[in-house]
């Protein structure tokens, strides 16, 4: 579906920018897709925030990290990784924000840049521990001459720094992992009127709960002001906009199961239905 959806934004994109100017037709055109740009940011956090879970708890447990690990949470400039491309991402988004009326968005930006800084030294640290590691090992066990003695004891101390380094590393890490966290939950009153955003958390609450720890039910409450069915009602109107009939109908069916005196949605479920006869 994504797939579809950019060939279709990239022929938009060939008519927009024609006759304009090359930074405004570019601004236009991402403006006009925002709401998109946004949900897919959502989406790679969460993808990007389990592989580092999963890197980090195997740290805990065997206390090494592996650098092919690393090198996919990364990537580089030619192929970037999950995280290289989810910093771009909020960046392009939030890089020209004004923080006086969009703070949120400029605080991601700030804490995922710095993620990735994070992550860029702990590459290059697990690196040199994966690969010079074992001859710091075999120096100190071999010990013959002053020379190796001496190249054995700094190495054993470069190594044992760079071990110390990973650490924190780690630690910064899963901290500015979990303050992103906190400010995408924050912002998610602001995408009320986020329809392709509403879809998505409709159709994966385990997000919502392995995030949050809250249910899809709270989530919309916050973001609708104490009525959570219209966030349901919402995300409905988009789908019966967009030939999902069935889908739409289920989610008239979750407004209801909130508020069952729910008019829009008693209306639109009776619309649906009519669709779907």
């Amino acid at each position: 579906m994504t797939q579809s959806w950019d060939k279709k934004a990239g022929a938009d994109w060939g008519k927009a920018s024609a006759g304009k100017p090359a930074g405004k037709a570019e601004n236009d055109w991402f403006n006009n897709r925002r709401d998109f740009f946004v949900t897919r940011m959502l989406k790679a956090f969460y993808k990007t925030s389990c592989i580092f879970g999963e890197i980090y708890q195997q740290y805990l447990n065997a206390s090494e990290l592996a650098y092919a690990d690393i090198d996919r949470l990364v990537g580089s400039e030619k192929s970037k990784g999950w995280l290289w491309r989810l910093k771009d991402d909020c960046h392009q988004l939030w890089r020209d924000a004004d923080p006086e009326s969009e703070l949120n968005g400029c605080l991601l930006d700030w804490s995922l840049g710095s993620v990735f800084h994070e992550a860029m030294k702990l590459k290059e640290n697990v690196y040199l521990y994966q690969f010079y590691g074992p001859l710091a090992q075999h120096m100190k066990s071999g010990w013959q001459g002053e020379m190796q003695k001496f190249c054995g004891v700094e190495c054993q101390r470069f190594m044992e720094r760079i071990s110390l380094e990973m650490n924190r590393q780690m630690e910064n890490m899963g901290f500015l992992f979990g303050r992103t966290n906190y400010l995408l939950r924050s912002m998610l009153p602001s995408q009320a009127k986020n329809n392709l955003l509403l879809r998505y958390l409709v159709e994966h609450e385990e997000v919502v709960r392995e995030l949050w720890f809250e249910s899809l039910d709270e989530i919309f409450a916050d973001m609708y002001q104490g009525a959570p069915e219209m966030g349901f009602c919402n995300a409905a109107k988009s789908y019966y906009a967009g030939n999902w009939d069935h889908k739409a109908h289920m989610a008239y069916n979750e407004a209801l199961r909130i508020n069952s005196e729910c008019l829009e949605a008693r209306e639109g479920r009776l619309q649906v239905t009519k669709s779907i006869m």
